[in-house]
């Protein structure tokens, strides 16, 4: 074996001191890397209760706002949901200002305007569960009349002015800790770095270590950030989806007390513009012929064109039975109502069949510009706007129907006995507050009993129907024709003095009197008619009086020979 060089010997006797001096800068950088690292935790533990101060802040923000705009929809509509919502924030506003003061109770700055926050929360609270006590105890106007919008507005303001300070300080912290945990990550890697290049390979595994360990750091800040930044759009989601909500329950509870097509119909379209931007449309209504849909109602400035009348084989959701969405650009299949020469490019379409029953009565279709199209949420809101509109619009078509078959007579189409007797009493309050006149016509169809047996039951019915619609053609429009019973009517005539009474009288008794009935391809009559007219306040002053005058008088003339009319106190 050859033996060693001599220089080898002569570095030997520095290889203890080399050794110890390595092994120093070890143990050095391992307790200066010791003490980085949890200087790193600390900062981040720091950081990371910052965000949970400005977090905390937000939530208070949106709790107070949320239960201020749930305690005003329930002073305006009344609505319980209203008011079971505004109950089930309360408690969460004071208990978020408790954890915020918590929160900043170890920070002098923050702390007075903690409390000083709750302090103007509380009195915020107290002013709306004032006015709640008013409308629980009275009624919505008294809670609305105690409304001081100004001090409300002076309250949050405060609130909010609070509020930025306490988010300006914490940003000043978040940034302030951000940059010494920025310091202490550098100086940490400076002393590594030295560390490696004095100790060699053991060195370098340590700094690898700690440089590890500081990436992670970074890293988890990073997803600290990113979940904040994520956190912040699921709150603006949550709270565009509760204002949505919102909309659809109180077009809900508004559309229960639309009364005329027209009035439904301008409530969704309201509904409609405020829940998607710049969205317009038209309704369609399936027509009694049953073969086509015609438009009753068009809202928005129309992005792309539909037409006013369509047949159900023209639209693809009145083909399938369900909502058709034809995306911006998608290359899907456009309705044939559709105008074929705009560009589908730039706008989205949708057509909701309206559905009642399981079939289908009307149809909506929306359509708003590309980079404006509804969501999947938005679509699934609008998707349960149109399936109350139809039952809305089917509810409101059926009341009609009833309504009018329990105010007219089917044979004559005249007004019935009890539309009568609910009418008669109110024309005559009116005409005695105004001090006008009001008639009272009675007219009975002469030999109607033997025309009846001559010709039948069924030819009867057929003059009936035939005095019926002269009658009505012969009335003004504020007067009120009914079929009293049997072959028997009255016409109600306010504002008409016993003079043009007589007139409009004779003008019926003349058509009457020279008309025909077509029956079974024969022509039966003429018939005549006698008719008898009061007039208040000559002739009597309640409606009992004038329609048993008028009907006395209806039998004189009978008794006088029929086909003429009388008036109990007024002759030519």
């Amino acid at each position: 074996m050859c033996p060693l060089p001599a220089s080898s010997s002569r570095f030997k006797s520095y290889r203890l001191p080399a050794f110890t001096l390595a092994l120093l800068l070890l143990v050095g950088t391992g307790a200066a890397s010791i003490v980085g690292v949890e200087n790193l935790r600390s900062s981040n533990a720091w950081i990371e209760h910052t965000y949970r101060v400005l977090n905390r802040i937000e939530v208070v923000d949106q709790l107070i706002r949320s239960s201020e705009a749930s305690g005003r929809a329930y002073r305006l509509t009344g609505h319980p949901d209203f008011r079971r919502k505004y109950l089930d924030v309360v408690p969460g506003v004071e208990r978020e200002v408790a954890a915020l003061v918590a929160l900043t109770a170890d920070n002098p700055v923050q702390a007075p305007r903690a409390r000083h926050l709750e302090t103007l929360v509380q009195t915020h609270m107290a002013e709306l569960q004032r006015l709640h006590d008013i409308q629980e105890m009275f009624d919505m106007e008294a809670a609305r009349k105690a409304t001081d919008a100004t001090r409300s507005l002076t309250q949050w303001r405060r609130i909010e002015a609070v509020s930025a300070q306490m988010r300006a300080e914490e940003n000043r912290l978040l940034a302030e800790r951000e940059a010494r945990g920025h310091q202490a990550t550098l100086g940490l890697t400076v002393l590594v770095v030295l560390g490696t290049l004095l100790s060699g390979g053991l060195m370098v595994w340590l700094m690898w270590n700690v440089t590890r360990e500081n990436r992670r750091a970074q890293s988890l800040e990073r997803e600290a950030r990113d979940a904040f930044h994520e956190m912040a759009l699921t709150m603006a989601r949550a709270d565009r989806l509760s204002e949505q909500r919102h909309r659809l329950s109180r077009y809900s509870g508004l559309l229960q007390s639309c009364e005329t097509r027209d009035e439904i119909v301008q409530l969704t379209a309201t509904t409609l513009t405020g829940l998607i931007p710049n969205v317009s449309g038209q309704c369609y209504l399936l027509r009694a012929s049953q073969n086509f849909y015609e438009s009753i109602a068009t809202f928005g400035d129309a992005t792309i064109s539909s037409a006013d009348l369509l047949l159900s084989n023209q639209c693809w959701a009145l083909r399938r039975g369900q909502p058709h969405h034809l995306p911006a650009g998608s290359g899907g299949m456009p309705c044939d109502h559709l105008d074929p020469g705009t560009s589908l490019d730039t706008t989205s379409s949708l057509c909701l069949p309206l559905v009642a029953q399981g079939t289908a009565i009307g149809l909506l279709h929306i359509s708003t510009p590309a980079d404006e199209a509804p969501d999947d949420g938005d679509r699934e809101i609008v998707n349960q706007i149109a399936e109350q509109l139809g039952l809305a619009i089917a509810n409101l078509q059926l009341r009609e129907t009833l309504r009018t078959q329990s105010l007219r007579d089917p044979l004559t189409g005249l007004f019935n006995r009890r539309y009568l007797e609910e009418n008669l009493a109110r024309e005559l309050q009116r005409c005695e507050r105004r001090r006008l006149p009001l008639s009272v016509l009675m007219l009975d169809v002469d030999h109607f009993k033997r025309f009846n047996d001559t010709h039948g039951h069924a030819a009867g019915d057929a003059l009936l129907a035939q005095v019926g619609r002269l009658i009505q053609a012969k009335v003004r429009s504020e007067d009120i024709a009914c079929r009293y019973g049997g072959e028997e009517f009255t016409v109600v005539m306010p504002e008409l003095d016993a003079r043009g009474a007589c007139e409009r009288a004779e003008q019926i008794r003349a058509a009457i009197e020279v008309a025909t009935v077509l029956h079974l391809r024969q022509t039966l009559g003429p018939v005549t008619v006698s008719i008898g007219i009061a007039t208040y306040p000559a002739d009597g002053m309640t409606p009992e009086v004038l329609q048993q005058l008028a009907d006395a008088m209806l039998y004189r003339a009978k008794a006088e020979g029929r086909n003429r009319v009388l008036h109990a106190s007024y002759r030519d």
